[in-house]
C-alpha cells in the first residue's frame, strides 16, 4: 500500500488541514456558539452520533499515548521507571484501597478523599491543555523553519500560565463548584472576587503573547503558521471567554483530543521509522482503532459494568470516579516523559 498519503515530513497529518485540527475548528465552533448565545438562540447539548464521537475521540487520546509510551516498555520504562513504573503502581494501591473501603462499608466513606482526587484531575487538567498548546506552537515552528529568540520562547510558554491560574481560581472559588460521578468537584476557598481578577490577567497575557506573534510575522515576511497561532487562539477564546453551552466540558475535551491525535499522528510515523516499520494505512488504522477501542473500555463501557455490579443505585459512581482518577493522573505523569522537547521523540518527529 502507498505510504505517501501519510508521509510528509513537515506537517503533522496534511498542510492543509494542520491548523484546523489543532485550533481553527475550535475557534469556528466557539464563533458560532457565541453567536447563538448573544442572539438567545438555543443549542442542544452534546447527545447521539455526536456525544459518542466525543467520547471516542478523548477515549482515543488516553490510548494512543499509552501506545507510544509503552509500546516498547522495556526502554522506556527502563529510562523512566518513577513516572512509568512507580507512580502509577503507587496510584492503584491507593485508588484500589479506596475503592475496597467504600465497597465494603456499603457506601463511599472516603468520599472526601475521592472528592479531593477528582478536584485535583480538574486543578491539572488545564495546566496539561496549555502546556500542549505550546509544545505544537514550538512543533510548528519548527516545520516552518522559524527561528525564536530566548524571550519569544519565554512568552510562548509562560503567556498561558494566567489562563490556568484562572482555571485554578474557578474551581477553588465560593459558589463555582461542580460534581462528577455524584462526587463534589472543587472547594470554597476564594472568594468570588479573586476569580474575577485572575480572569482579567488571563486575558491581559494575550497581549505579549500577540506582540510575538506579529515579530515573527514581520520577520518572516508572512503571517504565522497557522499550527503556531490557532492553539493559542482556541485556548484564549475557550478558556478565557467561555460561552454558557450546556456541553462546554465535554468540546473541550475534544479540541484537546483532537490537538493530540493530530501530533499523534506524526509520532506514531516517526516510532515506525525508528522501528523500521513500513507507514502505510493498514499500521495507522490498527494502531488508532486499537487506542479507541482501548480507551473506551477503559473510560465508559468498564467502568459502568463495574457500576452496575458492584456500586449501589443511588450512591456515588465509585467505579467510574476511580478510572477516571487513575487514567487522568496516570495520562499526566506519561506525556510528561514522551513529549520532553529534548526526548526521543520529539526529535524523531522533527527530524
Amino acid at each position: 500500500m502507498a505510504t505517501a498519503t501519510l508521509d510528509r515530513p513537515r506537517t503533522l497529518v496534511s498542510g492543509r488541514v494542520d491548523g484546523w485540527l489543532v485550533g481553527w475548528f475550535a475557534v469556528a465552533v466557539w464563533v458560532v456558539l457565541r453567536v447563538a448565545e448573544q442572539r438567545n438562540i438555543a443549542v442542544r447539548g452534546l447527545s447521539g452520533p455526536f456525544y459518542w464521537f466525543a467520547l471516542t475521540a478523548s477515549a482515543m487520546h488516553f490510548g494512543i499515548s499509552y501506545h507510544l509510551a509503552y509500546a516498547d516498555a522495556r526502554n522506556t520504562v527502563r529510562s523512566r521507571p518513577l513516572a512509568l513504573l512507580i507512580a502509577p503502581a503507587f496510584l492503584i494501591v491507593i485508588l484500589a484501597t479506596t475503592t475496597a473501603v467504600a465497597l465494603a462499608s456499603g457506601s463511599d466513606s472516603r468520599n472526601g478523599l475521592t472528592s479531593a482526587l477528582i478536584t485535583s484531575v480538574y486543578l491539572l487538567t488545564m495546566w496539561h491543555y496549555i502546556k500542549q498548546a505550546y509544545g505544537i506552537a514550538r512543533l510548528g515552528a519548527t516545520y516552518a523553519k522559524i527561528s525564536l529568540t530566548v524571550n519569544e520562547v519565554r512568552v510562548l510558554r509562560y503567556g498561558v500560565y494566567p489562563l490556568w491560574l484562572m482555571s485554578v481560581a474557578r474551581i477553588l472559588t465560593r459558589g463555582h463548584s461542580f460534581s462528577f460521578a455524584r462526587y463534589r468537584v472543587g472547594a470554597e476557598i476564594f472568594a468570588p472576587w479573586v476569580f474575577d481578577v485572575t480572569r482579567v490577567v488571563a486575558l491581559a497575557s494575550a497581549l505579549p503573547l500577540a506582540v510575538v506573534f506579529i515579530q515573527v510575522a514581520r520577520r518572516n515576511g508572512g503571517r504565522p503558521p497557522s499550527v503556531m497561532l490557532a492553539p493559542y487562539v482556541a485556548a484564549f477564546l475557550w478558556l478565557g471567554i467561555p460561552v454558557g453551552y450546556a456541553s462546554f466540558g465535554i468540546l473541550i475535551g475534544v479540541f484537546h483530543a483532537m490537538q493530540y491525535l493530530t501530533c499523534a499522528h506524526r509520532a506514531e510515523i516517526a516510532v515506525a521509522r525508528a522501528q523500521h516499520s513500513e507507514v502505510n494505512l493498514t499500521r495507522w488504522l490498527e494502531v488508532f482503532a486499537g487506542a479507541a477501542c482501548g480507551g473506551l473500555l477503559l473510560t465508559t463501557w468498564g467502568p459502568q459494568a463495574l457500576n452496575r455490579a458492584f456500586a449501589s443505585g443511588g450512591g456515588p459512581l465509585v467505579f467510574s470516579a476511580t478510572l477516571f482518577v487513575f487514567l487522568n493522573l496516570h495520562h499526566y505523569m506519561v506525556d510528561a516523559v514522551i513529549w520532553r522537547s529534548k526526548g526521543d521523540l520529539v526529535r524523531a518527529m522533527v527530524a
